[in-house]
């Protein structure tokens, strides 16, 4: 009858558990800060570059004719 039994297997201790989110490399600790800071800086300069460029089409087409 031991077989049937509906009793769960005991968990593992909590140690565990980290280990258990993080299957390959870069998906936590310094790595993935490191990869997050260097997403948002990416970011940051693709928006200003875009703005930029955005900027000087609407200069160009909106100034007055000479």
């Amino acid at each position: 009858m031991s077989a049937l039994s509906t009793k769960k297997p005991p968990r593992k201790s909590p140690k565990d558990d980290k280990e258990r989110y993080y299957l390959l490399p870069g998906q936590g600790g310094s790595s993935y800060r490191r990869k997050q800071r260097f997403i948002l800086k990416s970011s940051i300069v693709v928006g200003v570059i875009v703005s930029g460029i955005f900027a000087l089409v609407m200069y160009l087409v909106y100034r007055p004719p000479h």
